[in-house]
């Protein structure tokens, strides 16, 4: 049997969704979504860019499934199934995708997702890419329709896996329980999905923090044509980073770390002013209001003494 056939069918597809992907024994998959619309989106991880290759496969798997997932909660999508391409180094090929599969199989099951199909093929170095498809009704989160006076929230903690990203390159001291903490932060985003649906009924716009708070609120500020007022005394903190912030001398370079570093995979949206009464009464857990909406372009971000913040990184960017 040729190797790219007995590794689909010995590795892949047990993950697959056997009606939809026709056994992954076609070159296309067949989606039957009875009067829903399909979002789409796609992301790639690459070894030396993403990852140094030396991390748990069964970790890269997962974190890969992750972050596309966030783009469907970003859109409001609820998870269909998955296409994926994977190329890697003969060498170390079978081990290699064994773990992988596993730690996709994880979270297929956490998540209620299915592999459709894809393509297997060999490189000198490890690259990965999912194309994610959703299913949402008619109404779906847009970046260009925030209004002014709308509240900014977020989901949750931020600058987490900036911190341990930042950690890995410079190898500084932490305790083992901390260190813990922020790895798992890195490399197991959780991905928004239920709230993301839900907020189809509150926000007027909404993406998720991939690339730092700053980079992709600029984003929601360009396309709605508004400028954004940010308070870094409502940015919420892990206890882990608060006390490390606590400890800083130089408490500016680690709020650019937060602000700018990307990976928080936290959903980032607005609530225009007229539900944003009834969205409050909600009291969901761990959603944060950090700013509002105003006339003009750009961001303001300021400081815990009420100062405006200057930074000299944006976030991170491609090229």
């Amino acid at each position: 049997m040729d190797n790219e056939f007995k590794i689909i069918k010995d590795f892949f597809l047990q993950l697959a969704d056997i009606k939809n992907s026709m056994k992954l024994s076609n070159d296309a998959a067949l989606l039957n979504l009875r009067n829903t619309f399909l979002t789409v989106s796609t992301d790639m991880m690459i070894e030396g860019t993403h990852f140094d290759g030396s991390e748990n496969p069964k970790m890269i798997a997962r974190k890969l499934l992750r972050v596309n997932l966030s783009d469907l909660a970003a859109m409001g999508a609820i998870p269909h199934g998955y296409l994926l391409n994977i190329s890697i180094p003969k060498k170390n090929s079978f081990d290699w995708i064994k773990e992988f599969v596993a730690g996709l199989k994880i979270d297929q099951k956490k998540f209620g997702i299915k592999l459709l199909g894809g393509d297997l093929s060999q490189s000198k170095k490890i690259f990965l890419s999912v194309t994610i498809l959703g299913k949402v009704n008619k109404k779906i989160h847009y970046n260009n329709s925030a209004m002014e006076g709308s509240n900014i929230y977020v989901s949750g903690n931020l600058g987490d896996a900036a911190f341990a990203f930042n950690y890995l390159k410079k190898k500084n001291y932490l305790e083992e329980k901390s260190r813990n903490y922020f790895m798992k932060k890195l490399f197991l985003p959780d991905p928004k999905i239920k709230l993301g649906n839900f907020l189809l009924n509150y926000s007027d716009s909404c993406t998720d923090i991939s690339d730092g708070l700053f980079r992709d609120l600029n984003k929601l500020c360009f396309h709605s044509d508004l400028c954004a007022n940010i308070f870094c005394s409502k940015i919420p903190l892990s206890s882990y980073l608060k006390k490390i912030l606590k400890n800083s001398n130089d408490k500016k370079e680690l709020w650019q770390t937060i602000l700018c570093g990307g990976e928080d995979y936290q959903l980032l949206f607005s609530i225009p002013k007229e539900k944003i009464k009834k969205f409050e009464t909600q009291k969901l857990k761990n959603v944060h209001k950090i700013g509002y909406f105003s006339k003009g372009n750009g961001i303001k971000i300021y400081d815990t003494e009420n100062k405006i913040l200057n930074l000299t990184k944006t976030g991170f960017s491609h090229f």
